[in-house]
């Protein structure tokens, strides 16, 4: 039986879509095993008690209060609690949420920009985990009132926490803060996020050109100068990103999982994966997977 990642329309289950606000806070305590999943909204996540384990994209790391995971769109996911349970406060929010501000230009590459082999989370020392504990604490309340400029509040508190993340982030991987050549930072953002949502389809810089109305050599030279990577393997990149976690988490055919990451050849995807990982799919999936989990993931968007 072939094992696919559940896809969890967050927004829908959880009604923010007929409140017009996209965007969902929740707390909740998750029990034994939260199974492989995804969704088309990122996340940003805390764990306040509790142990476990959480795969991203089939790489493990460990869970324990004061571990902050942010996630991109369609990246996979699962998580095995321990005896205790793991209870986490979480915030899910559409990609447009951050859109009309002046972080556009400065922090919208970094948020769906790749991350060049760093993790997907961060344990945060005691004075970044109260910052970040008492941040997404007052988004959950203010997500369950309906105040004056409500929206504007929890979009505030949103901006506050990635910050708090992707600073201790930058401290634990040694990155190097990103170009800050702000006319291209304004044009690759609208670009990146496009890039991030449709990846899986068919893309070129011809489409992205008359998509955004630019020409493909200023589409280009953007990637080059503000992502530090040509369009191509920024692509590519998401692509393999998204087949590692189907190859390792379940059972379909590797040709099924190139399809599914958005390869139209085997043949490219096979050369690409090689060039990326360093070894075939094949022994990539020998080498580090798992075995294949077949239950279903178990979201409750009323708890909070």
């Amino acid at each position: 039986m072939v094992v696919f990642p559940e896809y969890e329309d967050v927004l829908s289950l959880s009604g923010a879509v007929s409140r017009k606000f996209s965007c969902v806070v929740t707390t909740h305590t998750l029990h034994k095993h939260y199974a492989l999943h995804h969704h088309d909204v990122l996340e940003l996540s805390l764990v306040v008690s509790g142990t476990g384990t959480e795969f991203i994209n089939g790489s493990p790391h460990k869970l324990q209060p004061g571990t902050v995971t942010f996630l991109r769109p369609h990246d996979m996911h699962e998580i095995f609690c321990d005896d205790t349970g793991v209870e986490v406060i979480c915030c899910m929010f559409d990609i447009s949420l951050l859109f009309g501000s002046t972080m556009e230009a400065e922090f919208g590459t970094i948020i769906l920009g790749t991350n060049d082999g760093a993790t997907s989370y961060v344990d945060l020392d005691p004075h970044s985990y109260a910052e970040m504990s008492a941040c997404l604490e007052k988004m959950r309340l203010e997500y369950q009132e309906d105040k004056l400029a409500k929206n504007s509040y929890i979009r505030s508190k949103l901006i506050e926490a990635l910050i708090i993340y992707f600073r201790a982030h930058q401290r634990r991987n040694n990155l190097t803060p990103p170009s800050s050549n702000y006319r291209n930072k304004k044009l690759i953002w609208n670009v990146i996020q496009y890039v991030n949502t449709h990846y899986i389809n068919d893309l070129s810089l011809e489409i992205l050109s008359s998509q955004f109305d630019t020409s493909v050599s200023a589409i280009s030279l953007a990637f080059k100068e503000v992502m530090g990577t040509t369009f191509l393997q920024y692509l590519h990149s998401l692509r393999i990103r998204r087949a590692t976690g189907l190859l390792l988490n379940t059972s379909m055919s590797i040709l099924d999982a190139s399809l599914e990451a958005g390869f139209q050849s085997f043949r490219t995807f096979s050369r690409v994966f090689m060039k990326i990982e360093g070894v075939s799919p094949r022994e990539y999936r020998l080498k580090y997977s798992r075995e294949p989990v077949t239950s279903s993931p178990q979201f409750d968007a009323s708890k909070g």
